[in-house]
């Protein structure tokens, strides 16, 4: 494979994915990222004494040894899982409401039984219920490999599951099994990772999303996401690749319906037979290519995407343990009641959120913070649109009445947290925005709606020859395992074209 060059624009996971993959498959890598550092939202920061993880709550698909989950395989085929430590997190959520508290562990069984302890009337219900979800989440398998003529002749009837999901929000699944609005909202309250209300999910999505948290287990990674992307790195360079950093690419160049290299900030011209996208396909077509060089087709697929939401945060130090303030647990939802939407509609202002999630990094990792310590961030998912409104005169303060609220609504359920904190910083939609170069400061790319599930979205094919994606805005989506998995699939696109792939066997998405 040596000769065919390939460069990768952007050093975020989905970037680092491909770089790794295609680095291990021979071909010559360049990956080029205006940061300082890798990883884009996979990364870390530090303020006084206190590393903070800058993005990741949980991560999904490593599993255990006897049980790997898909995300571990894509790790370990590109040389990177053996570099990094992860840390099982002993439950996949706690919810907080009003009247009751209930914490879902992972494992098909024990989750069952949690949610069917508290509502035992709704039993029948939830059994389906997971049921119909482990099936979607197994039945994926199918189209997520390199799929055989058996498999694709049998796939109507052995992928049933999966095909009848792509049509149906959240809601409409849940609802239609449970009747209890308290259980619908505690089965769902993990929705803000996904950037949409149950009203308007996808089921395909949430199913997958949420099957795999339940049947691998979430996992935290020792040293922060920081330390998954610094052992991209160290794959791609122990495999012939090179890392770029601090330059960025400034234009891609195209010679008619072909792209043949790249410009970066420095002024370099890089010849190359591929390019893979990391950075989001809007920046990419309009302001690295040019609209006049991208198809109609494909610019009306960009204009009738709807951008996915941001988050706020607010990370904290705290100057005593998690323990001493009585919070147990690693991912806790605390919400004022259980209305789902009214807390989605509630992100599109900058005022008073009726939802947030606390994370408690020292649960797993007692080390994460110095002795005696601990780190939490309140987080909410927030609409990216509703910040760029804010006068720039008033952003700060605005920020910070924001911040405030929320840190009064966290102190009603954990009593004393505003006087332990030591170290405080505040990160808005515009605080995304400008790191990520991302629209609204999108963490999830599109929005995951019953257009845009998983097999739904726009391919890692781009609209150009030699030009592919991997990134939350393509298929499968947002979120770190699938982020990865965009880029194993964006490799496989990449070996198709160097192995001389045809006809229909050239249009069929796959994985490296």
């Amino acid at each position: 494979m040596r000769g065919k060059r390939v460069v990768v624009v952007g050093a975020g996971l989905g970037g680092l994915s491909a770089a790794a993959c295609l680095a291990k498959n021979g071909l010559e890598v360049d990956v080029f990222d205006r940061n300082p550092h890798p990883g884009g939202y996979a990364c870390s920061f530090v303020r006084g004494r206190f590393e903070f993880e800058a993005s990741l709550h949980e991560m999904s698909g490593i599993g255990p040894p006897e049980n790997r989950g898909g995300a571990y395989r894509m790790l370990e085929a590109c040389d990177v899982a053996r570099r990094v430590e992860f840390l099982p997190i002993d439950e996949f959520y706690t919810s907080v409401y009003p009247d009751f508290k209930v914490t879902i562990p992972h494992g098909w069984e024990a989750a069952e039984e949690a949610y069917c302890r508290h509502f035992p009337n709704e039993r029948k219900g939830v059994h389906r219920l997971l049921g119909f979800m482990k099936s979607v989440k197994d039945e994926l398998s199918m189209v997520s490999g390199n799929p055989n003529a058996f498999d694709l002749l049998t796939f109507p009837v052995r992928g049933s599951h999966l095909i009848r999901s792509a049509g149906l929000t959240t809601a409409q699944v849940v609802n239609r099994e449970i009747s209890d609005p308290r259980l619908r909202a505690l089965f769902c309250n993990i929705w803000g990772y996904y950037g949409l209300p149950p009203s308007r999910l996808s089921w395909m999505l949430f199913a997958i999303a949420n099957g795999t948290y339940i049947d691998h287990g979430p996992y935290h990674i020792k040293g922060t996401s920081q330390a998954l992307s610094n052992a991209f790195v160290e794959s791609i360079e122990d495999n012939g690749g090179r890392v770029h950093l601090r330059e960025g690419v400034t234009r891609i160049d195209v010679k008619g319906d072909l792209v043949t290299g790249v410009v970066t900030e420095t002024g370099d011209e890089h010849p190359a037979d591929y390019v893979v996208c990391n950075a989001n396909p809007i920046h990419t077509c309009f302001d690295l290519i040019g609209a006049e060089h991208i198809p109609r087709s494909y610019l009306k697929a960009l204009a009738e995407g709807h951008v996915a939401l941001s988050t706020f945060n607010i990370y904290m130090g705290l100057d005593c343990t998690a323990d001493e303030l009585g919070v147990r647990g690693h991912e806790i939802f605390y919400s004022e009641n259980y209305d789902q939407d009214e807390h989605y509609l509630a992100g599109f202002s900058v005022g008073r959120q009726q939802s947030f999630a606390l994370t408690n990094y020292n649960h797993v990792d007692p080390a994460f913070s110095p002795p005696g310590t601990s780190v939490m961030v309140i987080t909410c998912t927030v609409d990216g649109g509703a910040w760029s409104r804010v006068a720039p005169e008033r952003y700060v303060e605005t920020k910070n009445m924001m911040a405030e609220e929320l840190l009064d609504a966290a102190n009603r359920f954990v009593p004393g947290l505003k006087e332990h904190i030591e170290v405080i910083e505040v990160s808005t939609p515009l605080t995304n925005m400008r790191y990520s170069g991302n629209p609204g400061g999108s963490i999830m790319g599109f929005e995951f709606d019953v257009t845009s599930s998983p097999m739904l979205r726009l391919p890692n094919r781009g609209p150009l020859e030699g030009l592919y994606h991997a990134n939350a805005w393509v298929r499968p989506g947002g979120g770190f395992e699938t982020v990865i998995s965009s880029g194993a699939m964006a490799t496989a696109e990449v070996m198709k074209d160097v192995n001389g792939v045809k006809g229909l066997a050239r249009a069929m998405p796959g994985f490296a």
